[in-house]
């Protein structure tokens, strides 16, 4: 199925695209900075929905020129490896428990290791979305999952949006691990809220 058509079925799920939509990311200024492009489907979804929450509870980051909540964190491309990078924060314990050979907690190296772990979005449970950079084609990389609830990684053999489909209709085998409450349409008939785009990010509530 084509990116368009994944949107288009992602969309009948989550709701339409917000009205007026977003300010898009200058994806072509990504290989310069990162040194690689990000993956053509992720690259779709955040032109079209920017940075959400799904249900309140799934987050999906995205590069950004306006400052976040967290202070200190570089902006644009930068801030979004910094996720990944922050040796203080959780992917920096992740990558720590690889170096000590904790397999169980961390079974692949983190980005900027080759074929490393890329942090691309969480839930309010802890858990955590990552791509395995396995390969130079961003357009192949699996969806790595880390449940600590479930004290276990899933390595999801589909890229991005085809990982969120399957998700949110309930395809997935932890898809509850990962939207807890569902994605049904609420209020205006979204089931996701904007967090930001490009010129702007809005703290979680």
């Amino acid at each position: 199925m084509s990116i368009e058509g994944i949107l288009d079925r992602l969309g009948a799920v989550i709701g339409p695209p917000p009205a007026g939509g977003v300010v898009p990311v200058p994806w072509e200024l990504g290989p310069e900075v990162m040194g690689f492009q990000l993956p053509a489907d992720y690259r779709a979804f955040v032109d079209r929905y920017g940075m959400v929450s799904i249900r309140g509870e799934l987050h999906i980051y995205a590069p950004s020129e306006a400052p976040g909540p967290a202070i200190g964190q570089p902006l644009g491309f930068e801030g979004f490896l910094y996720g990944t990078t922050d040796p203080y924060g959780y992917c920096g314990s992740l990558a720590q428990a690889y170096l000590d050979g904790d397999y169980d907690e961390c079974p692949y190296p983190m980005f900027p290791a080759e074929g490393g772990l890329l942090n691309w979005g969480n839930n309010g449970c802890g858990e955590h979305f990552f791509w395995l950079m396995r390969g130079s084609d961003p357009d192949r990389w699996p969806v790595a999952a880390k449940f600590d609830s479930l004290q276990e990684w899933d390595l999801f053999e589909g890229g991005f949006l085809e990982f969120m489909l399957a998700a949110v209709m309930e395809e997935y085998p932890y898809h509850r691990d990962v939207v807890a409450r569902g994605t049904k349409q609420v209020g205006d008939g979204h089931a996701y809220r904007v967090r930001g785009d490009w010129s702007k990010q809005l703290r979680l509530q």
